[in-house]
């Protein structure tokens, strides 16, 4: 009886081994389908996943040299000297303007700036200014916005000012205004003189006087004549000091004109003789 349940157990245990060999082998089948299904078909898949894990480490690159670029440009952006108006903040000259050796700065009009230099009917000029000073809107309806490239009134190019010192603009008006003659310079439209008595109301609102005249002269600058103004008009709408620097460019007039009350001639008026000696096309 012994040796029938030893032998008994005996073949149990073989077959449970069988057993689980054969459920080992079919494992190891299955499992080396698998694998030879991976080579075959799962290489797509696996080549799948790795393709959207290198979709996301390119998106990374990509947000970061975004980034990157973009604070690049932040960079280059306050580098670049821009009019104040255009940046909306009101900011003092000195802050966007390059500086002169005299400790003035430099203001060049880009030749897209105002609706004249678009058109072309003016070439592009420049003048300095103390470093306090801000740029000042110019409203459409004296701007030429309206009417350029045929305005037949003086129109507002730019302006400027300080409450401390003064205000300056650049004013320009057709030569037709003066003469029928086309691209003629200053001196071929007149004299100190004459030119003073035609353009007094643009300089200083209202019509001049000849005892309003302080002082005036002329002055040459690369083969361009320009003519030099001093009033003193206690009664102008502009102020009681007032300066301008006339010359002609294409067809047009070019004034640039300053203006400051009693105060602020005694206090600054060597800074405002530097302004309107200043300009150059």
């Amino acid at each position: 009886m012994a040796s029938i349940n030893s032998h008994f157990t005996f073949t149990l245990r073989n077959s449970k081994n069988d057993f689980r060999r054969s459920v080992s082998d079919k494992n190891r089948s299955r499992y080396e389908e698998s694998r030879s299904s991976c080579k075959r078909s799962s290489t797509t898949i696996c080549m799948t996943s790795k393709g959207k894990n290198a979709d996301v480490n390119i998106a990374r690159r990509l947000a970061l040299l975004g980034t990157a670029s973009v604070a690049v440009s932040m960079k280059q952006e306050k580098v670049l000297a821009r009019p104040a108006n255009e940046a909306g903040d009101g900011a003092q000259v000195e802050a966007y303007l390059p500086e002169t050796a005299d400790g003035f700065y430099e203001y060049v009009v880009k030749p897209d700036r105002t609706p004249a230099l678009r058109a072309e009917q003016l070439d592009p000029y420049r003048f300095v200014l103390p470093k306090t000073w801000k740029e000042q809107p110019v409203v459409n309806a004296i701007s030429g916005n309206y009417c350029q490239p045929r305005c037949d009134e003086p129109t507002t190019e730019v302006k400027f000012g300080s409450p401390r010192e003064g205000n300056m603009q650049v004013i320009i008006a057709p030569l037709t205004k003066l003469t029928r003659l086309k691209n003629q310079t200053v001196d071929q439209i007149g004299t100190l003189d004459g030119v003073i008595n035609s353009i007094g109301p643009y300089i200083t609102g209202d019509f001049i006087e000849p005892e309003d005249i302080t002082d005036m002269r002329e002055f040459e600058d690369q083969g361009r004549k320009y003519y030099l103004y001093e009033l003193t008009t206690p009664y102008a709408i502009t102020g009681q000091h007032n300066l301008a620097c006339v010359t002609t460019t294409k067809n047009e007039l070019l004034m640039l004109l300053v203006s400051s009350s009693d105060k602020q001639w005694n206090s600054c008026e060597a800074n405002l003789r530097r302004v309107v000696e200043s300009l150059r096309v």
